[in-house]
């Protein structure tokens, strides 16, 4: 990461959207020297799909959604309301050509490709928020608890097995566990009433509160490095000159710059148009946290129910419980969802929380290309760039994506 520059002088910068992404972005251009301005809708920093995500940074165990078994396991639950996955919302005639797309990424070949370019930006992820973290102080519940994935068939475990082997190639640390050495690693699981016959370990799984993180990181922005955040400005128009942004309209004015980047998620469509090198189509996914007051046994790991399609960690004295993933760009959540994810959580880890005290809801969007792979390159114009498209993994894949946004910035100029 370049060092903070200690002047003002550089070219001007926009970004376009002040979540993590935006947020990380805007902090690599300014380190490198650019004037960087923020142009964010909302009132405040980490408002929408950055709020209250599901806080895991897992660096060595992630992979794309779209594989041979996915279009086979939820198939069987199309019409099924109650499943984790719902992707009837794909049938919607606007979703067709995303789903034809995602389809075509369904082979085991394109699997381990995207999975394997995941985890390159998530190394450079992790590498950079050790850097970022030992530059800045930033409170964010952070800790490295490590992680367990269960499962509930030997079946399940032994797919997980080889899943594991794939990702040890590239740097991972993965332990196969039966359910006793699970329950032994985290003993909040002791009365659960799940079925699980095992699962990985991760030992080299963070956790951290997203929004914290992206709220800090704003105010360093600001007092630090001298960017410009405005807030409540909604950007309507790009204005352009031949092939070059001149400037954005927004509902503030004016805001003029040599390079612009659209951190906009899956809004970024409403802005862009025409084809470049690099465009991917990008639909919203739609997901639920829960977020209770800690009981007495709290887990110190973050746990995966792969059955049950739902996630458990504590952040600080907080214990969140994520889940579902919907097609869908209906932001209500029925009380019927609500009780539901509850109830998974409770029969997972009956003493982790305060589950009889109503939780705080949160709706986000994950904004999802075919591939999973994030979209970061140059658009049509000349100084235009995208870096947009990470779906759930957002938090984890924010601080490499902004150092390749940077690197795409240099070496087009």
């Amino acid at each position: 990461m370049p060092a903070p520059s200690q002047t003002r002088t550089g070219p001007t910068a926009v970004v376009v959207g002040a979540g993590i992404i935006g947020l990380t972005s805007a902090l690599y251009l300014a380190q490198a020297g650019y004037r960087v301005t923020v142009v964010e809708r909302e009132s405040s920093a980490c408002a929408v799909t950055s709020q209250a995500n599901a806080g895991q940074l897992l660096y060595d165990r992630i992979g794309a959604m779209a594989s041979p078994g996915f279009l086979q396991s939820t198939a069987k639950n199309l019409f099924n309301r109650d499943h984790g996955v719902q992707i009837s919302g794909l049938l919607h005639p606007k979703r067709w050509s995303w789903a034809a797309a995602f389809a075509r990424q369904c082979t085991d070949t394109a699997w381990q490709r995207n999975t394997q370019g995941l985890l390159e930006i998530a190394r450079r992820s992790r590498d950079a928020m050790v850097r970022v973290t030992s530059m800045y102080s930033l409170d964010f519940d952070w800790r490295k608890p490590g992680k367990i994935v269960l499962y509930s068939t030997k079946e399940g475990l032994a797919a997980a097995g080889k899943t594991a082997d794939f990702q040890r190639q590239f740097g991972g640390e993965h332990d196969i566990l039966n359910a006793a050495e699970c329950v032994a690693r985290e003993p909040a699981l002791t009365a659960s009433g799940r079925d699980f016959v095992g699962g990985v370990y991760l030992p080299n799984a963070e956790v951290g509160d997203c929004s914290k993180f992206g709220t800090a990181l704003a105010d360093i922005l600001i007092k630090r490095l001298g960017v410009q955040i405005i807030y409540g400005a909604e950007v309507t128009k790009l204005v352009r000159e031949a092939n070059t942004i001149r400037a954005l309209q927004t509902t503030q004015g004016l805001i003029r710059g040599d390079t612009f980047v659209l951190a906009t998620g899956g809004a970024t469509g409403d802005l862009t148009g025409g084809r470049f090198a690099g465009k991917k189509q990008i639909t919203s996914i739609k997901g639920v946290t829960l977020t209770f007051p800690c009981a007495q046994n709290a887990p110190d790991l973050s746990v995966t129910d792969t059955a049950g399609k739902f996630v458990v960690l504590r952040l600080g004295n907080r214990v969140r419980v994520a889940g579902y993933a919907m097609f869908s760009h209906d932001q209500s959540v029925s009380p019927h969802l609500v009780r539901q994810l509850t109830d998974k959580a409770r029969a997972l880890m009956p003493g982790a929380a305060i589950y009889d005290q109503p939780p705080d809801v949160w709706v986000g969007f994950r904004p999802t290309t075919p591939d999973d792979l994030p979209m970061i390159a140059r658009m049509g114009p000349d100084n235009l760039y995208v870096n947009a498209g990470h779906g759930s993994l957002g938090w984890t894949l924010a601080l490499g994506s902004a150092e390749i946004l940077l690197n795409t910035i240099r070496n087009a100029t």
